[in-house]
């Protein structure tokens, strides 16, 4: 059911969000916090997860939010937080699945554990999730997957990256496939450069390496965790409702060619 408030047009809805502690999740949990709608935040970092918590009481200080401390990676953790979820808000509507880690490294270089951290986060993470969220979610409700750039493109060094994020793009249509009965819509978003902290992890602070991620896009600029969360928010909404199984690439022109 839509709100009646223009204001706060998501206040009659309950969604999740993992990998909500920084970044693209804690933007995109603010994001759908100041327009009404009851969140339930998740990250494995929990002392970063509480300060999300704080952050976003202090800028909506009527926010409807809670969080779990929760591993993507072992599925009786994400079992235990969607179940609890639904049992606590009575429904749940939507889900922002974000959660995700980067590692590079050229393949002949890339160790099995290596291999299997990532896949087992990006990959087998949102399949974790979507096992448990496809049974509890309403009819009609709204799944976002949070994929990459490097889920439509290939990069050098990053096999188990780029094999994680296009795995996220083929487990999108698979879900949006099965679902489409039950008005339940399934969408990806594909960010190119992103201004977060595993992006900073990976260029440093100095900007320069900053930089250099940015060439390929025709916007020479990162873009801003808050950029992701409003096309996120506008795919969880009722504005969207004619859209499933496609890919949002918000890349600054990254792919364009």
């Amino acid at each position: 059911m839509a709100s009646s408030n223009p204001a706060r047009p998501l206040e009659s809805k309950v969604f999740t969000v993992t990998g909500a502690a920084r970044g693209i999740g804690f933007a995109t949990a603010q994001y759908l916090a100041e327009r009404g709608a009851t969140v339930s935040l998740s990250d494995i970092l929990q002392s970063d997860l509480t300060k999300a918590e704080q952050q976003i009481r202090h800028t909506v200080p009527d926010a409807k939010i809670d969080y779990t401390v929760v591993d993507v990676s072992d599925a009786s953790s994400v079992d235990s937080w969607i179940h609890a979820t639904k049992e606590k808000h009575g429904r749940i509507d939507g889900c922002v699945n974000n959660a995700g880690i980067c590692r590079f490294s050229n393949i002949a270089d890339t160790s099995d554990a290596e291999w299997d951290l990532v896949l087992g986060v990006n990959l087998r993470g949102v399949f974790h999730c979507l096992r448990a969220q496809i049974p509890a979610i309403a009819d009609g409700g709204s799944i976002v997957n949070v994929s990459s750039v490097a889920g439509v493109i290939g990069m050098p060094g990053g096999a188990a990256y780029c094999a994680s994020k296009h795995g996220v793009v083929a487990l999108t249509r698979c879900a949006a496939a099965e679902v489409a009965a039950r008005g339940i819509r399934v969408n990806a978003i594909c960010p190119g450069v992103i201004k977060t902290p595993m992006v900073d992890e990976i260029t440093g602070t100095n900007g320069q390496g900053l930089d250099q991620m940015c060439e390929p896009q025709l916007l020479k600029r990162a873009g801003e965790p808050r950029e992701i969360a409003a096309l996120a928010g506008f795919l969880l909404g009722d504005e969207s409702r004619f859209t499933t199984s496609s890919l949002y690439t918000c890349d600054g022109g990254w792919t364009s060619s």
